[in-house]
């Protein structure tokens, strides 16, 4: 095998390998959030990172979310029940309007400390 040819078939593997990671993560359940709660706004208006107790996640939007950038409260929560954070039909509501969540993922610590220290530059 040429060395071109296994060069090209790595990349592959390894797309495939990111691709496969990135949605086994996907919260598939509901989670009931404590009060203990970090919200860092990151990704301009399409997402935010959030961390409850020991749990992290990247919380994506359905379209943006621009009142999230100059909020001075979030809530989340899911059909009415507060601090509930789903798969589905997660809102977020800031003071001046409410979002809705498209994709929610769940990532690990390292992650988490990674993509705040981007999003605080």
């Amino acid at each position: 095998m040429n060395i071109k040819r296994f060069a090209i078939i790595a990349l592959l593997a390894g797309t495939a390998f990111a691709a496969n990671a990135a949605e086994n993560n996907t919260l598939t359940d509901c989670v009931d959030l404590s009060a203990n709660q970090e919200i860092v706004r990151s990704g301009g208006a399409q997402s935010m990172l959030l961390r409850d107790g020991d749990a992290h996640y990247l919380v994506g939007f359905r379209g943006d979310c621009s009142s999230l950038a100059t909020a001075s409260s979030i809530e989340i929560g899911t059909d009415g029940a507060a601090n509930r954070l789903c798969p589905k039909g997660t809102k977020v509501k800031t003071n001046r309007s409410t979002c809705s969540v498209g994709k929610v993922q769940t990532i690990d610590a390292e992650e988490f400390a990674s993509l705040k220290k981007r999003a605080e530059r």
